[in-house]
């Protein structure tokens, strides 16, 4: 995030609104719980009991770190922007049952010990790392035999037509009620408007950034974590959150509820495809 406000604390449990933030979800409380907390609650359903040593993988800002400290847990986090880091340890000070650390450092170049860690988190990492194979062979390594892998990831080349043909339906409405400020007006024809989509996915995900797709990432969590689950969650209601301007707050919670309802709706019913990815998967104990 770009010019971070004095004081901001990516914490869950004490939002507030940041008029600073246009653009960014963290703007508004109701948004940040629709998704990071919702973020949230997908990893801590895949933990383990505590107490555990848990290693946060591309920690951010802190707000997971924060709360997998605070179910019980003992955390190291890294994160390469020291930026992140610091406001990460603005949260890092109320009483909390677990340890909670962080360290300037990428998955390619941190150095721990093999073995030291229950539990490794990864939270929308690998679709940007430069060679995830490569980290999570690192990961492996770090976890003891029998370890848990929680990695929550986005996985762009999945979207599809379908997905198109959503986002184009949602923002035409919004935009119709001058609820939407984001990307310029779609066009009014139904096709130029998923022509639209289509496009905008395309150079956000793949010119603009490049960023690894479901052969990069499938492949070595296949091979180096052949116990798993894979599950299929919503995500791309929150590229509708960033766009969405409502100035009060109880129609920008029932708006952006809706929103992000909607898609799980159509997700449970088949008819989009999803893009982000729950994989909870162990390291061989033998």
């Amino acid at each position: 995030m770009a010019d971070i406000p004095v004081g901001f604390v990516a914490d869950l449990r004490h939002l507030r609104r940041w008029a600073e933030l246009a653009g960014s979800l963290w703007r508004s409380p109701a948004l940040v719980e629709l998704t990071h907390g919702r973020l949230w609650r997908l990893i801590a359903e895949a933990l383990p009991s505590p107490p555990a040593r848990v290693l946060d993988v591309g920690c951010g800002t802190g707000a997971i770190s924060l709360e997998v400290a605070r179910a019980g847990h003992d955390v190291t986090a890294i994160d390469p922007d020291p930026s992140a880091i610091e406001i990460a340890e603005r949260s890092n000070h109320d009483s909390r049952p677990g340890r909670l650390s962080y360290h300037e450092g990428d998955v390619a170049t941190w150095v721990a010990d093999a073995a030291a860690f229950d539990v490794v988190v990864s939270s929308r990492v690998l679709h940007h790392v430069p060679e995830p194979a490569a980290a999570l062979e690192r990961i492996h390594r770090w976890l003891r035999p029998g370890g848990l892998f929680v990695c929550v990831d986005f996985l762009h080349d999945r979207f599809d037509r379908r997905d198109a043909q959503w986002l184009a339906q949602v923002r035409g409405l919004l935009e119709a009620t001058e609820s939407y400020c984001r990307d310029g007006r779609l066009p009014t024809s139904p096709d130029s408007a998923v022509e639209r989509i289509a496009w905008e996915w395309e150079q956000d995900h793949v010119v603009d950034q490049d960023l690894n797709g479901s052969a990069d990432i499938d492949e070595p969590l296949d091979r180096l974590f052949p116990t798993h689950t894979r599950s299929w969650h919503p995500y791309l209601y929150w590229d509708i959150l960033e766009g969405i301007d409502l100035a009060e707050p109880a129609a920008e919670r029932a708006t952006a509820t809706l929103v992000a309802d909607w898609e799980a709706s159509l997700l449970g019913a088949g008819q989009l495809s999803p893009v982000l990815m729950r994989f909870v998967g162990y390291r061989d104990p033998s």
